[in-house]
């Protein structure tokens, strides 16, 4: 599937300059160059710039281990994909300000609310070895060695419809081969 970036603004009407810009991309994870890179543009469009800075924008990756390698700006991430290649962080960062200038062009009144549920079965510790040789008096603040906690922002419009949902949860792609 083709990777993608989706933008969600969350903004105050009566406040223009109060506003949260949330991307979500298909990539392994945000990376410092990329977000600097979005900023940059941002603060050169005539139309956004302003609006998006450092303090009231967040990218975070879906970390699938299905995108594009070659964008990360630390050393071994670009040994593992044979370096950094600017066409691949230039085509992050360009569908990254399409999304942003969509998400923006589509502003309209609307609410959010969150829902929280417990999923069992759905994910797993990864090294639950590790977890064990925590100190016992951390390992008894949680009921499981890892977050079973799935999370969802539900943007709605005037109507009460669906505009968008962001789910959270703490799920690692490559991880779920081994059947317990």
């Amino acid at each position: 599937m083709r990777q993608r970036s989706r933008a969600f603004i969350i903004a105050d009407p009566t406040s223009p300059t109060s506003r949260v810009l949330l991307i979500s991309s298909d990539i392994c994870m945000g990376d410092t160059g990329i977000r600097r890179s979005i900023l940059d543009a941002l603060s050169n469009d005539h139309v956004l710039g302003g609006l998006y800075t450092p303090s009231n924008t967040a990218l975070v990756g879906t970390h699938s281990h299905s995108g594009v390698g070659g964008y990360l700006e630390d050393l071994l991430p670009q040994i593992t994909s044979f370096g950094y290649v600017n066409q691949t962080a230039q085509a992050i960062v360009d569908g990254t300000l399409n999304a942003i200038r969509k998400a923006h062009a589509s502003l309209a009144p609307g609410f959010i609310s969150v829902g929280n549920t417990t999923l069992l079965g759905a994910n797993r510790n990864r090294s639950p070895s590790a977890y064990a040789a925590n100190p016992a008096e951390e390992r008894a603040r949680y009921q499981y060695d890892q977050d079973r906690e799935l999370s969802v922002l539900r943007l709605g419009d005037g109507s009460g419809n669906a505009r968008g949902l962001i789910s959270f949860f703490p799920v690692h792609g490559t991880s779920l081969y081994e059947v317990r």
